[in-house]
């Protein structure tokens, strides 16, 4: 199976959207989809699907939506990089060796737009997702504190 992707249309994707946020927050904290503010995501979105088109996009597979991505280039530390704030799929394309289409187009479209190097942030508890960033060759930088315990890790580009 070979993914596609669109940029959100959120005239046609939105409640899709805010379905894929809560659950990947109940897949990433154990159930709890640490109520999601709504008006504030649909905020953020609505800025940043004009400001990073090509990074926040719906993942389709033979024009069924099975996903979405949010990826954006922001500072850090007075350095410019890109910052994954969303991978996800459905449950049922999961484990079957088809994320890294995921990271493959989000690491392409940083080094189009001359980002060498990417953050993204992942519960300890979400050791799947633990070992998939890992196996793309992600590795932890820190361990932050928000509402919860997450671990900051980053990849140079080559």
């Amino acid at each position: 199976m070979a993914f596609s992707f669109r940029t959100i249309d959120l005239n046609t994707d939105l409640s899709t959207c805010i379905q894929f946020r809560k659950d990947s927050f109940r897949v990433s904290f154990n159930g709890r989809d640490n109520g999601l503010d709504e008006d504030e995501y649909i905020d953020l979105l609505k800025k940043r699907t004009v400001q990073f088109p090509w990074g926040y996009v719906m993942v389709e597979d033979i024009g069924q939506v099975v996903g979405q991505m949010e990826f954006f280039i922001r500072k850090y530390e007075g350095r410019r990089i890109g910052f994954v704030s969303l991978y996800y799929l459905i449950s049922d394309a999961r484990g079957q060796g088809q994320g890294a289409q995921l990271t493959n187009y989000a690491e392409a479209r940083f080094r189009q737009h001359g980002v060498s190097e990417y953050h993204l942030r992942v519960s300890p508890t979400n050791e799947h997702a633990v070992r998939f960033y890992e196996k793309a060759g992600l590795a932890k930088l820190k361990e932050e504190s928000f509402n919860h315990v997450v671990w900051r890790m980053g990849k140079t580009l080559r």
